[in-house]
């Protein structure tokens, strides 16, 4: 291990625990393994950058497919609004005319009620 290499690193990035060796047949030898590791290490990440892009971007699209549905239930919700308010009004304008008390249905709809 690198003397300022700190141990809690070397376990979190799969360090190797030994130490480099020194001297020249030993030095190169470790430059091209510490290479190698290095190499490896960087596709690993370059495979977990692509997969979480993978990820976000179907996050995304979800996301959107979400916002397109709830938009969609939005205008449904709104135009059964405004049918519903529009039948209320027509009904209010027929309980009005049902119930004026100087309306000939009226006292048909009175001669109705059965009395007790």
């Amino acid at each position: 291990m690198y003397a300022n290499q700190d141990p809690s690193r070397a376990r979190l990035f799969g360090g190797g625990g030994g130490d480099v060796e020194s001297g020249a047949g030993g030095s190169q030898s470790s430059d091209q393994d510490l290479e190698r590791d290095n190499d490896a290490a960087l596709n690993r990440m370059g495979d977990r950058v692509a997969m979480l892009r993978k990820i976000t971007g179907d996050i995304h699209k979800e996301a959107d497919s979400h916002h397109s549905l709830l938009d969609g239930i939005g205008n449904a919700m709104g135009d059964a609004t405004g049918a519903l308010s529009q039948t209320l009004t027509q009904f209010r304008c027929v309980l009005c005319v049902l119930l004026s008390p100087n309306s000939p249905r009226f006292q048909h709809l009175i001669a109705w009620v059965p009395f007790n």
